[in-house]
């Protein structure tokens, strides 16, 4: 199975080294410095997971006619960067070709469809915490790398079950969903909802915690996301409020998202995930008829800077 990683960041980076140690038709499409260094040193992994390895993958390119077509793909980059992932990597996808995005929004799927041409595009999730540390040098820290995937309409195609074999069989733990929309605003329902409430106070969690009616904010910004999920015919399961809120309760008081640290660390929002993530709900929000306050004033915020 010809498996192409598109972005060696800290996601990409730590799928496609676990991929490329382990299945010798794994290609890397990744470019500048990056590119650099994989092609001079191969990928240098540090992994809690994995243990310590360098690892090449079969080619590394910046062009998808050298890489070829692929029979799948996994699609790791910012949301930003998503037009332009999609438009690298057409040129190596032809309709029985398996497409995952794994990155940060909900139902990515549905913003990649008109993007690309016919393919098997699939949702996926994937729980890790790794980062690229220099050029061709992922580091990951905590004990935990799984990744679920699997069609929003239900069906499963057999290259699923096949791709899952593949990455299990290098040390990913993967899961096919049959209800991957549950799966993909579960995720989104904490990520986003984190994201909101540290841009509402404009501070990590600490500051968040420090006022005793945060809880009140917390529920409200957690109860727009389900209203807006079961909008969209997502029903998501009854203690998803309560777990989203205990985790945010046990955060460090330094804690907070990505979204958050870039657009506090003064970038430009067009080169954040604001849009894709928080601006992305207002604008569900819009489409369902569904009011949604909190995340409006978090957006706007920063929206403009």
């Amino acid at each position: 199975m010809k498996i192409a990683v598109f972005g060696i960041g800290g996601v990409g980076g730590i799928v496609g080294g676990a991929l490329a140690k382990d299945h010798p038709d794994t290609y890397f499409y990744v470019r500048g410095e990056n590119l650099d260094a994989i092609r001079r040193d191969g990928l240098k992994v540090e992994s809690a997971v994995f243990g310590d390895f360098s690892a090449r993958p079969k080619l590394a390119s910046d062009k998808a006619a050298e890489l070829g077509v692929m029979d799948a793909v996994f699609v790791s980059c910012k949301g930003y960067g998503l037009k332009a992932a999609c438009e690298a990597i057409s040129p190596m996808v032809r309709p029985d070709t398996v497409v995952i995005p794994l990155l940060n929004g909900v139902v990515v799927s549905d913003l990649m469809e008109p993007l690309l041409p016919p393919c098997i595009l699939a949702d996926g999730t994937i729980r890790v915490f790794s980062r690229l540390e220099k050029p061709g040098h992922i580091v990951q820290s905590t004990e935990m790398c799984s990744i679920v995937f699997g069609m929003k309409d239900g069906s499963r195609p057999a290259a699923l079950d096949e791709l899952a074999a593949v990455l299990d069989k290098a040390g990913l733990k993967t899961t096919v969903s049959e209800n991957i929309l549950v799966d993909s605003w579960s995720k989104y329902v904490m990520m986003c909802g984190n994201s909101v409430v540290f841009c509402y106070y404009d501070g990590p969690a600490g500051k968040v915690r420090e006022d005793p009616q945060y809880r009140k904010v917390f529920d409200a910004v957690t109860g727009e996301l389900l209203a807006v999920s079961a909008a969209k015919g997502v029903a998501l399961p009854a203690d998803t409020a309560d777990k989203v809120a205990a985790a945010f309760a046990a955060f460090p008081p330094d804690a907070m998202s990505s979204l958050y640290r870039d657009l506090s660390g003064g970038k430009p929002a067009r080169e954040t995930e604001l849009d894709h993530i928080i601006g992305r709900m207002v604008e569900m929000g819009r489409r369902t008829g569904v009011a949604t306050p909190y995340h409006t004033i978090a957006y706007e915020r920063f929206a403009g800077k």
